[in-house]
């Protein structure tokens, strides 16, 4: 009898066991950890190492290929220089211009640095670092040519620029323009300029100072200033981290006299504007 309730006694506990053990594959799993939160533009370029900068490679001085094909200019330097002290390299990234908002967006490189205007029309699509650069739209003509002297005068003329430029913004304020022919690259302009096509180029001071250095017997830049304009880096609005960082670079390198320095090299004075 005792054997008999000693068996039934090793039964129970028998069961028991195997019960706690089927019971264990009820228990509720350790939840996985939350997903991070995607990081910003910023810390992605810290991660990679790497910053992409959009820009047209054709935009002498601010940034143009030698006569070895090595990219050169204002902006080239001053990239680097951003690049260095963010802890970043920077690689760059050849755009048309008139394509070149729509290239940010779609995040083929993290900011435009390529001697950007800015203007109302601009703001409305994308964001603006401090500006580094004072510019504006004048107006060349062949060496020689007369009776432009205001913006008026360019009515009842054809007038070139470049396409997507804040030029074209600024001849289709003027009335009474005859055509507004459009080039892909001022290079283009420039060359119809000489030839006779067109009457007057408008483009920024910075590029019209540039190939007047290359030609001072060719152009020249004749009347009034067409436009005020400063220029700056472009990024996205949804990289607000980025432009602070970017900023504080920019006020940083005017500051301590980076930014005249590499003015001086490439203009022979200072263009740029005070700390903002």
């Amino acid at each position: 009898m005792k054997k008999r309730s000693l068996w039934l006694l090793i039964m129970v506990l028998a069961l028991s066991l195997v019960a706690v053990g089927c019971g264990g594959g009820n228990k509720e799993q350790p939840q996985a950890p939350a997903q991070q939160a995607e990081k910003n533009t910023l810390e992605q370029i810290k991660e990679k190492g790497v910053m992409i900068a959009g820009l047209d490679d054709t935009f002498a001085p601010m940034g143009y290929r030698d006569e070895n094909n090595d990219l050169v200019g204002f902006d080239i330097d001053m990239g680097e220089e951003m690049a260095k002290r963010l802890g970043v390299k920077i690689e760059w990234q050849p755009t048309q211009w008139d394509g070149i908002i729509m290239a940010l967006d779609s995040k083929r490189f993290d900011i435009i640095l390529s001697g950007m205007t800015v203007t109302e029309e601009r703001q409305k699509a994308i964001n603006f670092s401090v500006p580094y650069v004072g510019d504006g739209q004048i107006m060349v003509v062949k060496k020689g040519t007369t009776g432009f002297n205001t913006a008026a005068d360019l009515k009842d003329k054809i007038v070139g620029t470049q396409a997507g430029s804040s030029g074209e913004e600024a001849v289709n304020k003027v009335e009474g323009i005859k055509e507004v022919k459009l080039y892909k690259t001022y290079p283009e302009a420039f060359t119809d300029l000489q030839i006779g096509r067109i009457p007057v180029v408008i483009s920024d001071r910075i590029t019209a100072s540039h190939y007047i250095s290359k030609r001072a017997d060719t152009y020249e830049i004749v009347g009034e200033q067409v436009t005020n304009e400063p220029l700056a880096i472009g990024l996205r609005k949804a990289d607000p981290e980025l432009k602070e960082a970017i900023d504080n670079i920019l006020n940083e390198m005017k500051e301590d006299g980076t930014l005249t320095e590499i003015s001086m090299k490439w203009f022979n004075r200072d263009i740029t504007v005070p700390v903002q």
